[in-house]
């Protein structure tokens, strides 16, 4: 059976930052969707080092099979290049739903939540990322 994907996002590069945002509420189908399309992003950069910036104020949370789904994109991200991720969450239940990818993610990577988009960047900019 296939699902229907709950949940949207965005890509964008901004200099070395992969930028996603994330809005509704997740299932796995979108966490796959998003992994797919971040892939031909950050192959098309021919393994030049970069940093992920997710904007997640919009977020509303997801299944478990998103988070595994997730956590699929972020090791291959960082095969590919990914030195350093940082997030901005809507609140701090969101961030205690997270709580374990961030531990995961600090142990593979430079990370470190933001406060806003704007302190996301200059940290990003600090790690040796272009931020432009």
């Amino acid at each position: 059976m296939q699902w229907a994907q709950h949940g949207t996002y965005t890509l964008e590069w901004q200099g070395d930052i992969l930028v996603t945002r994330l809005t509704g509420e997740w299932n796995d189908v979108a966490a796959l969707n998003l992994h797919r399309d971040a892939r031909s992003l950050w192959q098309a950069r021919g393994g030049q080092q970069w940093g992920l910036l997710t904007d997640a104020r919009e977020w509303g949370g997801g299944t478990p099979e998103c988070f595994d789904a997730w956590w699929a994109f972020f090791e291959e991200g960082v095969a590919a290049g990914m030195l350093a991720a940082t997030d901005v969450l809507p609140s701090m239940l969101h961030a205690l739903i997270v709580s374990q990818l961030a531990e995961r993610a600090s142990r593979m990577v430079r990370y470190r939540r933001s406060q806003s988009v704007d302190d996301a960047l200059a940290w990003l900019a600090g790690q040796g990322l272009r931020t432009r």
